[in-house]
């Protein structure tokens, strides 16, 4: 039976869960306008809950990452992702575009994985909950998950953000208007636009990596469904007859970084 690893299965979109190390400087501004102006880390954790109750939606996203060529140049490769949550226990990922054909699954306890480009599929079997299910896939299989932000119910309690960062008005998103809001931390540079009003849903994110001296950076677009209606056949696994069943392979111990 052929094999294969489980890493980076998942778009390779970084995440912006690290900006609760946000730098503490705030914007030279007056005194009184800082005093009515919203307070970034305060809009992003209001997002973070608000994601975090809606018990079903879906959401179509169009992201783009630079990743290296031959140590020449940056390329920068685009992709769509559209994703089904309900929770607390199933998720559908669909990512299409550059790099990946790749479907991804989670119903109630199993995880399948199907690759459209080599026509083959894995499974395991998960913790029940998304939440836990993706902490076991990301601790045991390094997977990257696209969008992982917008996927846990519980973001606000884990990564609630620590400092205020940087507020630099409102803006639109696919005409809606948005708080444009960024955070910095000694690896990365985060700006996240999240839609004003009683609907605080993260619209767009872009996100520089400071690691790496060229400076790539990935960016998306997220267009939600909170009205939607999901049905349990909307998670099960829609495979080609003649699709080819492989074993996933867990990371070796101790490389998990």
């Amino acid at each position: 039976m052929k094999r294969f690893k489980l890493f980076g299965l998942l778009l390779s979109v970084p995440l912006f869960m690290t900006i609760t190390e946000a730098s503490t400087n705030n914007l030279q501004t007056p005194k009184l306008m800082e005093s009515v102006r919203p307070v970034p880390s305060m809009l992003l954790l209001n997002s973070y809950r608000y994601i975090g109750k809606l018990k079903q939606f879906s959401i179509d996203a169009v992201t783009t990452s630079d990743e290296p060529f031959l140590d020449k140049m940056l390329v920068t490769y685009t992709h769509h992702v559209h994703v089904d949550v309900q929770r607390p226990n199933r998720l559908h990922i669909w990512v299409s575009g550059d790099l990946k054909e790749k479907a991804y699954y989670l119903n109630n306890g199993k995880f399948t994985v199907y690759d459209a480009l080599t026509n083959y599929y894995g499974e395991l079997e998960v913790p029940k909950t998304i939440d836990k299910a993706l902490d076991f896939l990301f601790e045991k299989y390094d997977v990257k998950s696209p969008l992982a932000n917008i996927l846990y119910s519980d973001l606000a309690k884990r990564i609630p953000p620590k400092d205020k960062g940087y507020y630099f008005g409102k803006s639109e998103v696919d005409d809606i208007v948005c708080h444009h809001i960024g955070f910095v931390t000694p690896a990365h540079e985060y700006q996240v636009w999240i839609e004003e009003g009683d609907k605080p849903l993260i619209r767009k994110f872009i996100i520089i990596d400071k690691t790496d001296p060229s400076l790539p950076r990935s960016g998306t677009i997220i267009r939600w469904k909170t009205d939607v209606q999901l049905i349990s056949e909307d998670f099960a696994p829609d495979l080609p007859t003649d699709a080819v069943k492989i074993a996933i392979e867990p990371i070796p111990s101790g490389e998990v970084k």
